[in-house]
């Protein structure tokens, strides 16, 4: 059997930001769903659980993204979240672009629910990844000035 290396500092820290993201939506999803089945009844639940599904794996995907190109260049990095994006609104708009053409086949769906749902799920996902990111460790530091009669400084 191979021995894996462990991941890298960048990996690492990309993981720990997806791990704190899923968290914090996933805990804001079943919230939001319980309480919209509970109180609106089973479509309103069922329509929160569609937008937080959505919600996720909308940031799901952006930080997958990120995780498979923590070690490579500033401008891959870039360029990959940037696809990324491109790709997760683009999916987003067809479905709304579906819904909105069939509105009389998704009549059922509780617009409270998908927008409350919504708006807790970022919050949820932004709140947990941005505690995460406060507790990281990056290093950040200048190299050292060279004087022009000695050593560095």
């Amino acid at each position: 059997m191979a021995d894996r290396k462990p991941p890298s500092p960048n990996v690492q820290r990309a993981l720990r930001l997806l791990q704190a993201g899923l968290v914090g939506g996933h805990v804001a999803a079943l919230t939001a769903v319980g309480l919209f089945w509970a109180i609106a009844g089973p479509e309103a639940g069922i329509t929160a659980a569609i937008a937080a599904a959505a919600t996720i794996a909308f940031y799901a995907i952006a930080l997958g993204a990120q995780l498979m190109v923590a070690d490579a260049a500033p401008k891959v990095v870039l360029f990959a979240w940037l696809a990324s994006y491109l790709a997760r609104v683009t999916v987003l708009g067809l479905a709304l672009a579906v819904t909105l053409t069939q509105a009389d086949r998704f009549a059922w769906l509780d617009p409270v629910a998908l927008v409350v749902t919504t708006i807790a799920v970022v919050l949820g996902w932004l709140g947990f990844e941005l505690y995460a990111y406060s507790k990281l460790r990056i290093p950040v530091f200048d190299p050292p000035e060279v004087s022009s009669d000695g050593p560095p400084m």
